[in-house]
């Protein structure tokens, strides 16, 4: 009986397929101001937001916590937004309003008080 289990487990191993999640990083570029940057996002509810915007063309809010660092894909800035935060808004306090180069130029005071940044004329200029 022994041999049996031991085969049966061996059987079901060896035919289950192995799954890998799925991927939803997407990535668009985003004007404020004739500046621009990217934001990467994880989950399809924020692409498809970020796409909806894309599609009609409208500014607003564009929203997430700032990190350090162009994340490996915000360059030439020197901060990026934590890709799991990032959101369409339709309003937020004019604290985390500004420019990307506002941002870099005071990058402690914005990472360290701030801590978000969330331009209000923000347009999605395309998906990468």
């Amino acid at each position: 009986m022994k041999t049996y289990r031991i085969f049966a487990v061996a059987l079901a191993m060896a035919c289950s397929t192995p799954t890998e999640p799925a991927s939803n990083t997407a990535s668009f570029i985003i004007e404020v101001s004739g500046e621009s940057f990217r934001v990467e996002v994880t989950t399809a509810q924020q692409a498809q937001a970020l796409r909806a915007r894309l599609a009609s063309g409208t500014r607003g809010v564009i929203s997430g916590d700032l990190v350090q660092g162009s994340g490996g894909f915000n360059t030439p800035w020197r901060w990026h937004m934590n890709p799991a935060t990032v959101h369409v808004a339709d309003m937020a306090i004019e604290l985390c309003d500004g420019r990307p180069s506002m941002v870099e130029a005071d990058l402690t005071y914005w990472l360290g008080s701030v801590r978000r940044f969330c331009p209000w004329g923000a347009k999605v200029v395309s998906e990468e």
